[in-house]
């Protein structure tokens, strides 16, 4: 069993792959926007992805699967436009992807680099992973990362709507 992101009051993660469950998996997200006078709050459902915790920490590895079309808030009106072709153009690009870069020790923190594909157009993000826990069948992950508007395709409605999308993740990984 490999010590990777392992502390004194929580079990240590097996070395292995994990298959995401999208059941018990989700994207939360807060922006601003009304010219930043109005948080909105939302999620997007996770199709799929796989988590690999290496004997190597920093050789682990991470990939993950949005639907696009998932985007939900409270106001279905809304919801509807973002998934439009305006935004998110769901119906032309149906996925949103993440895929590791590098897995790196930073500031006494994990974060795990990587790509995220927004529109067919890829921007660099890094998640701050704020919990990697063993599970009864697998394992538990949560991170945090601020992905920039402007760096991905969708830049429609400057002002407006805030430049930046703030991402909590939080999922479940079942041993393959």
């Amino acid at each position: 069993m490999t010590q990777f992101l392992s502390s004194d009051t929580r079990p240590a993660l097996a070395a292995g792959t994990y298959r995401i469950d999208p059941a018990r998996s989700r994207v939360h997200f807060t922006i601003k926007e009304a010219f930043g006078l109005q948080t909105t709050r939302g999620t997007f459902t996770v199709r799929d992805g796989t988590v690999v915790v290496a004997a190597v920490p920093e050789d682990s590895t991470a990939s993950a699967t949005i639907d696009a079309a998932s985007f939900a808030t409270d106001k279905a009106k809304r919801d509807k436009t973002v998934v439009s072709k305006r935004f998110l153009d769901a119906a032309t690009h149906p996925t949103i992807t993440f895929a590791t870069t590098r897995l790196a020790r930073e500031d006494g923190r994990w974060v795990l680099h990587g790509t995220l594909t927004v529109r067919g157009s890829q921007c660099p993000v890094a998640l701050t992973i704020g919990r990697a826990a063993a599970t009864v069948d697998g394992c538990r992950f949560t991170a945090v990362t601020r992905v920039d508007r402007h760096a991905t395709p969708v830049r429609v409605a400057r002002g407006m709507i805030g430049r930046y999308l703030d991402v909590e993740l939080d999922a479940y990984a079942v041993a393959r």
